[in-house]
């Protein structure tokens, strides 16, 4: 199973970079390099602005932590989701590959049970987030330019797939993992111990999901406000980018562009780090509003490339935690965690 694994995550890659490849190829090498180089040290900036945006995400996840939990933790929530954001841009595992290793990591920190709870709270609400700004974006932007048919049906198929899965998601918490855990534990052949571990922990979950929904509205709506400065941090990096290229700097183009990428975004999570698919839909993207073909493939490569360095931070980072872990855990929670996250 292992060895099928790494197959098809080396398969995608592969494709990523065949696909990366051709774009290239086809807006012009020698275009992107001279555009990449009309950028030069402002990659820097935008480097700085994405690891903002990772603090502004990473604060999001903050307010779903309970009140008294919270002292002097945040700087280690920042290190924690930047370790577990370089795993899900690495795996192709839908963007989750990364969330047991915040479990793990945190385990020692918290009770496991509230750990997995405010993980899977902080990803439905940045979901949601998500898809608010998709929607605030599209109204915004879609008058302004002339968006062909298909692309429109297209933006808008994704964001309504996109907030069903949320809304799925979302129905699913506030109803409790309880009785869906009894039946999928029934059908996987779990080891005992995990069995046990996860039929014991489930109850505490609920309890911290159902607290935070019914109990703590300000905490949620400052999660989604954290995650919207993110996004607006986003739009400032494209409008650098397009003024160091020599296009206009355009607010309304900006938000359209880091819209639409939200949108590509949640259909490329079956390659790693969405390599080529990234560039690719930056290229009809920028097409699409009006924009240089081989500009948007910059873009993206110019995005790839502030990926893979937040990426190398964050393996570093987690290489880091991981040797400041004890060798075994006290507690069966703290095993459960680490055994899920391996």
């Amino acid at each position: 199973m292992q060895l099928s694994n790494r197959i098809k995550r080396f398969a995608w890659i592969a494709i990523g970079v065949a696909l990366l490849a051709f774009l290239v190829w086809e807006s012009g090498p020698s275009r992107i390099v001279s555009d990449l180089g009309l950028i030069g040290g402002g990659l820097i900036v935008v480097v700085v602005l994405e690891l903002i945006v990772d603090w502004f995400n990473t604060v999001g996840w903050w307010f779903t932590f309970p009140p008294g939990l919270r002292g002097g933790t945040l700087t280690r929530l920042f290190f924690v989701r930047l370790a577990g954001t370089a795993l899900n841009t690495t795996l192709p595992a839908a963007s989750v590959g990364g969330e047991p290793a915040k479990v793990y990591l945190l385990s020692k920190d918290f009770p496991v049970a509230t750990v997995i709870a405010t993980v899977m709270t902080s990803t439905l609400l940045f979901t949601l987030a998500k898809a608010g700004f998709i929607a605030t974006g599209t109204l915004v932007t879609i008058e302004k330019f002339s968006l062909s048919h298909e692309f429109t049906i297209g933006m808008i198929a994704g964001f309504v797939a996109t907030l069903i899965g949320a809304g799925g998601f979302l129905l699913l918490q506030l109803r409790g993992f309880s009785a869906w855990t009894h039946r999928i534990i029934a059908w996987l052949p779990l080891p005992e111990k995990w069995a046990e571990g996860i039929q014991q922990m489930v109850p505490h979950v609920d309890a911290e999901i159902s607290a935070l929904f019914r109990t703590r509205p300000r905490d949620l709506a400052m999660a989604l406000c954290s995650h919207w400065l993110a996004f607006a941090c986003g739009v400032v990096q494209v409008v650098l980018l397009l003024g160091w290229l020599g296009l206009p700097r355009s607010i309304s183009a900006s938000i359209a562009i880091e819209s639409f990428s939200m949108v590509l975004g949640f259909v490329a999570f079956m390659v790693p780090g969405a390599l080529g698919v990234q560039e690719g839909g930056k290229l009809l993207i920028f097409t699409a509003i009006g924009l240089p073909a081989a500009a948007g493939v910059t873009v993206g490569i110019a995005f790839r490339l502030t990926s893979i360095v937040c990426a190398g931070a964050g393996l570093l980072t987690l290489a880091v935690l991981k040797g400041r872990r004890r060798v075994e855990p006290a507690t069966a929670e703290e095993a459960l965690a680490r055994d899920l996250a391996s």
